[in-house]
């Protein structure tokens, strides 16, 4: 299976005098899980939404094997987080295409069915209910009818089982118990021979479980972690 690359570089955001981004950077590699750390509000949702093309930033330039992709979103708040991807996802179009984006937030239309948006991703609901037997129960319910962690299993599904081959998770394990968060953690290394795989969250431990490689953004720089003692000298935890 051929490696692929991603790199987002240059990523240059300010609101009014405040910056937020000053030329931070993402890498992700398929076969490899990226986790990225910060304390709240360091920016990196802002770094995820720029890299999807969902807020204007300054700069950034997004690669995939060292061809530039543009950095726009494509239509609607479901498309450009998983914007459908029709026969080869390695050609010219949007980052969307080739990245598929689980925000902080719930995106899935409140008021439809589950089996409905299965239907709609063309994803496969019985693969899905084999490895979440619970779901067996909620193909006909709406998303409304659902809890916040069973909804977040859903979107994390649909975001890691997509045929593209990177994937940006924001704080995939909110809302979930702990159990759940080892059965997401199990997928994620599952998938990880699929795509590349970058994932922020707040439940450090959960990531650094999963993660091949950490990186953290700090004063608006993105610095590699090598071992404890970078994220105590970049202000992230005590010693």
């Amino acid at each position: 299976m051929n490696t692929h690359t991603l790199l987002a570089d240059s990523i240059t955001l300010s609101f009014g005098r405040k910056n937020i981004l000053n030329g931070a950077w993402l890498r992700s590699e398929t076969g490899r899980v990226t986790g990225l750390l910060g304390r709240n509000g360091s920016g990196k949702s802002s770094m995820f939404r720029a890299v999807m093309g969902q807020l204007k930033a300054q700069n950034c330039f997004v690669r995939i094997d060292d061809e530039a992709i543009p950095g726009s979103g494509c239509g609607g708040r479901m498309s450009w987080m998983f914007g459908h991807v029709a026969g080869d996802i390695f050609r010219k179009g949007c980052v969307s295409r080739y990245v598929k984006y689980l925000p902080q937030g719930s995106f899935l239309p409140p008021k439809m069915t589950l089996g409905r948006i299965f239907e709609y991703f063309a994803m496969d609901y019985v693969e899905f209910v084999e490895e979440f037997p619970k779901f067996g129960q909620y193909r006909d319910t709406p998303v409304n009818a659902l809890s916040s962690g069973e909804v977040r299993i859903a979107e994390i599904w649909l975001a890691l089982c997509s045929p593209a081959p990177f994937c940006i998770l924001d704080e995939p394990f909110s809302f979930l118990a702990p159990v759940a968060v080892e059965r997401i953690q199990a997928l994620i290394r599952r998938q990880k021979p699929l795509k590349g795989i970058i994932l922020s969250d707040h439940n450090y431990n959960a990531l650094l479980e999963v993660a091949d490689e950490v990186l953290l953004l700090s004063d608006g720089y993105v610095h590699l972690v090598r071992d404890r003692s970078d994220l105590v000298r970049y202000g992230y935890c005590r010693q």
